[in-house]
């Protein structure tokens, strides 16, 4: 019976927990931090691709920084990157040195997972899949996207940058994980119709397949 009764505690407490995640775009930016103090972080900069990504001739690291946002319901982190290079087709630009840096820091600003894409050949726009591990102990995390090798040569590697961020198992994407997701796999097990958006996240175990593994993966994440 109290077995039980920490289960049912469990769910109900993920249920509750906010863990909305910060994502990024010319509609969705507030309290992030650009570290270019000549650029204001507004609708307009971004819309007009001055967000830019890399090292200055003097050393400035240009980065970008989410808000906190808590995360302890989750597990892994995924994230839809889109970024663009207006010079991709440049002379001057040096596909070596893009490596779009995505990294998950506590409260103080340590790094606890930072996962790199480093590509052989890009185009204008490219759609890149990263993820971040989520440590159990960590409460309050910010997101922070960097391509460090990036040099003012390069013509700032990654600019005009949009960010989509959900929690693994968060199937039915409310920003947390709970009793809900559970039925959201169950119901695209059940499903007679294919949801391809929907059974993506649905397979929480990434195994290409949709079974009770997937039930089970999220009830993990869920009593951790």
């Amino acid at each position: 019976m109290k077995r039980h009764f920490t289960w049912i505690a469990a769910l109900m407490f993920a249920f509750m927990a906010n863990a909305q995640l910060p994502q990024f775009s010319s509609q969705q930016f507030a309290d992030w931090v650009y570290t270019n103090p000549a650029i204001e972080l507004n609708k307009t900069t971004i819309l007009a691709n001055r967000i830019v990504l890399y090292t200055t001739s003097t050393g400035l690291q240009l980065t970008l920084t989410s808000p906190q946002f808590d995360c302890h319901a989750g597990e892994v982190i995924d994230m839809n990157v889109t970024w663009i290079t207006d010079q991709w087709q440049s002379s001057s630009f040096n596909v070596s040195k893009v490596a779009l840096t995505a990294a998950l820091m506590d409260k103080s600003g340590a790094v606890v997972d930072s996962v790199t894409y480093s590509p052989t050949s890009v185009s204008r726009t490219n759609y890149v899949k990263l993820s971040l591990t989520v440590p159990r102990s960590l409460n309050g995390a910010k997101l922070r996207f960097a391509s460090w090798k990036a040099d003012v040569n390069s013509n700032g590697a990654v600019r005009e940058i949009a960010i989509t961020s959900t929690l693994r198992a968060d199937v039915n994407r409310d920003g947390e994980v709970g009793i809900a997701d559970v039925n959201a796999v169950i119901d695209a097990i059940l499903s007679p119709v294919a949801d391809e958006d929907l059974n993506s996240r649905a397979d929480v175990n990434g195994d290409g397949e949709l079974s009770i593994a997937d039930v089970n993966s999220v009830i993990s994440a869920i009593l951790g």
